[in-house]
């Protein structure tokens, strides 16, 4: 390998690197609180109210009116929180059910069928990074359809529904508002931070990734890559051709998904068009749990992947730019001219980085 070309590779992977490392230090500092208030009414009584709160993705926590009890999911957060503030919210929650039974009665009192159930959701999330507020919404939600919702950064109530506005004025009274901002803070931020700041929800996972490229019946050739099995949800996943972002074909994704084990599952497929041979392409992926990006083959051109899937656990990382290859094997013996390559460790065994000529 010639000075530049050993020059060239240097570069990439430190450039890889240091990318790595600064994508993993903004999500591990990234947190976000979901809270699902759901109220089931009639036009004469509160039937139930339900509470139920996310961290992360992860259940922490939930409230049952027909209990009247707190139920926390996971054992340490109350020590987390303590057993005060775990009384105080529950006495909330009890206090404001006959609040709740008021407001709902008031928007079903002009309903022409008094006997039918009808069910209002309140919906909040907040995010923060390095410990700071970022983001902050509240969507209110009558019989399945979104009325009205607001973005603490904007600072007013949008109206989904036009018949809404005519009760604007009050979310917007200056009572309304304060009440919106004290526990927006003090029960969205102030227990997110309490409670990712005490310990980790669940263990990190990194993805499963396999590659697969198929031929459709109009000629053109379908590249997919799947991310399946990691957590936390945030993820980088995309299709690249010689090392560079562009647009060469149609490409669609699954978005982030849940599985049953709370972890995630992303699928990104790239369609070419009939006279790509789909050489040259790779699925670029990172996650906070990936020491370095980790790169795949989005076909299986290279020899020492013989089939037309591509597993994760053949080539952890896999970076392809013609007429080279480079591939992170697990313990590789290394021949004496390749010995000045740059080596990466793997969270989890040592690798070596070798060289494949195309």
């Amino acid at each position: 390998m010639g000075c530049k070309g050993k020059q060239r590779w240097f570069f990439l992977a430190w450039l890889l690197i240091l990318e790595a490392f600064t994508w993993r230090e903004t999500q591990a500092v990234h947190h976000r609180h979901v809270a699902q208030f759901t109220a089931v009414t009639t036009t004469h009584s509160l039937l139930e109210l339900k509470e139920i709160s996310f961290m992360d993705d992860i259940e922490v926590g939930s409230y049952s009116s027909i209990h009247e009890q707190i139920i926390v999911k996971i054992p340490w957060v109350s020590k987390a929180v303590g057993v005060d503030l775990i009384t105080e919210m529950h006495n909330l929650f009890v206090e404001h059910e006959q609040h709740i039974s008021w407001i709902l009665q008031y928007f079903t009192k002009n309903g022409t069928n008094h006997n039918r159930n009808h069910t209002g959701q309140l919906l909040a999330d907040c995010e923060i990074d390095n410990d700071i507020k970022v983001k902050s919404h509240i969507h209110l939600i009558w019989d399945g359809e979104e009325y009205c919702k607001i973005d603490e950064e904007v600072g007013h109530w949008e109206n989904v529904k036009p018949d809404f506005k005519k009760y604007q004025h009050i979310l917007e009274s200056l009572y309304w508002t304060n009440i919106r901002k004290r526990y927006m803070n003090q029960y969205c931020v102030d227990l997110l931070r309490k409670i990712v700041g005490y310990s980790s929800l669940r263990d990190n996972l990194p993805p499963e990734v396999t590659t697969s490229r198929h031929v459709n019946p109009e000629g053109s050739i379908i590249l997919s890559c799947t991310a399946t099995g990691f957590y936390p949800r945030s993820i980088l996943l995309h299709w690249e051709m010689d090392g560079k972002l562009g647009v060469w074909g149609k490409e669609t994704s699954s978005g982030t998904l849940p599985n049953a084990d709370s972890t995630f599952y992303l699928q990104v497929t790239l369609k070419l068009p009939p006279e790509d041979s789909g050489m040259g392409y790779i699925c670029v992926e990172e996650h906070i749990e990936l020491k370095i990006p980790a790169v795949y083959p989005g076909s299986c051109f290279i020899q020492v992947f013989s089939s037309h899937l591509c597993r994760s656990d053949l080539a952890i990382g896999f970076i392809y730019s013609p007429p080279m290859a480079v591939a992170i094997l697990p313990d590789f013996e290394l021949s004496s001219d390749l010995m000045d390559m740059p080596s990466m460790a793997s969270s989890k065994s040592s690798q070596t980085m070798v060289a494949l000529s195309d």
